[in-house]
């Protein structure tokens, strides 16, 4: 009877997995079937905001859904993060983000999700970091700028806030690869305070990704290098970290989509291809060209092994700057 009795829980078992797969499959199969929310971690008008309107828009022309911004900046995109990582992981609710995810791992002591909890679908965008001065800074590129920078008491460097992309990338290579311990940084509220006290002169050196491209291009600010693995196209003439002797220095802002980590692998695989497919438009790459946006096809497991790759090279450069949690 016993032996009857486990057989019977046995076969239940089987036929509740057999009938929870049928259900996931069909879900996937199905999907989307109503619209779909991406959540940008960061305010209205910034990098991750524009390339997600673009990713948002070409995801709904490959899917045929309405796919709905929603803005819901704070703490560096991890306000967003923990309430994408809290919702179902059904793949109508898709983060928005950058490398400020990755980074925030090593930079914030409390985080209100698990990084195991969100899982990348898609990093399609990215854009170099570039080091830039005020044209008073007697320098063109990175030989005569740290050259100059050891005759001065000081030097200047203005950022978007210490524990920010552009801010690590910076003062890793001043610092730890140039040297110089004559660095003073200064940190303002965003990217953009940062653009304008470093046009006006307030500071001579500014770390920072696409936002400067546009003021190097008019002149108003010298780029001296880009952190990229060829010359970005956004802004001509500036070289490499690489091609001036800093091998392998290649850092760039991204943004990236991102599920809750019990998203079925269908819908993940549909979101993915989606972005790939939209990617191989000719409309699609002249927005992203327009906004000095590299593009990037990756499958699933690329997507997801270029963040843990990434979030590990943050996580050494955080803890060779001392500012680790």
């Amino acid at each position: 009877m016993i032996a009857n009795f486990i057989k019977t829980v046995i076969r239940l078992t089987a036929i509740l997995g057999l009938t929870a797969l049928t259900a996931i499959s069909a879900r996937a199969q199905d999907y989307p079937s109503k619209p779909i929310t991406f959540v940008v971690g960061f305010s209205a008008g910034g990098f991750a905001d524009s390339v997600g309107r673009i990713l948002a828009q070409g995801v709904s022309d490959q899917l045929g859904q309405p796919v709905v911004v929603e803005n819901r900046g704070g703490a560096a995109g991890n306000v967003a993060a923990g309430s994408v990582a809290a919702s179902a992981g059904d793949g109508y609710t898709v983060l928005v983000t950058t490398a400020s995810l990755g980074l925030s791992q090593s930079t914030r002591k409390e985080l209100p999700y698990d990084i195991k909890d969100l899982t990348a679908v898609a990093i399609p965008a990215s854009s170099p970091e570039t080091l830039a001065a005020h044209p008073s800074v007697p320098a063109n590129n990175l030989a005569e700028l740290i050259a100059w920078a050891k005759t001065q008491p000081s030097v200047t460097l203005g950022n978007a806030g210490i524990g920010t992309g552009s801010q690590v990338t910076t003062a890793f290579f001043l610092t730890k690869l140039a040297g110089l311990d004559n660095i003073k940084q200064i940190g303002y509220k965003g990217g953009s305070k940062a653009r304008q006290a470093a046009i006006s002169g307030e500071v001579q050196l500014i770390g920072s990704s696409n936002s400067v491209y546009p003021v190097i291009r008019e002149g108003l600010l010298k780029g001296l290098a880009v952190a990229s693995v060829n010359q970005h196209d956004a802004i001509p003439n500036v070289e490499t970290f690489e091609e001036q002797g800093y091998d392998r220095f290649v850092v760039s802002s991204w943004v990236g989509l991102f599920v809750p980590s019990n998203t079925p692998a269908d819908i993940q695989e549909k979101l993915n291809l989606a972005v790939n497919e939209m990617l191989q438009q000719t409309e699609t790459q002249e927005k992203f060209k327009k906004a000095g946006v590299l593009t990037h096809e990756r499958d699933l497991n690329a997507s997801k092994q270029f963040f843990a790759t990434d979030t590990k090279n943050w996580s050494n450069m955080v803890y060779a700057l001392g500012i680790g949690n």
